[in-house]
């Protein structure tokens, strides 16, 4: 809708969309992946914990 507010073309629009999308696919991609890297090391360092006990 911003697009059309500027009064931009269907092409534009249209890329537009495509990059923000591509954009916002990435930021979630890297935040999932960066928990589970966190998650991850948390259950490796509890296993390391009960072993030394």
């Amino acid at each position: 809708m911003f697009a059309i507010a500027l009064g931009l073309n269907p092409l534009e629009s249209i890329t537009i969309i495509i990059s923000a999308t591509i954009f916002i696919l990435a930021f979630t991609w890297v935040s999932i992946k960066g928990d589970l890297r966190e998650l991850a090391n948390e259950l490796i360092d509890d296993k390391d914990q009960e072993e030394m006990n």
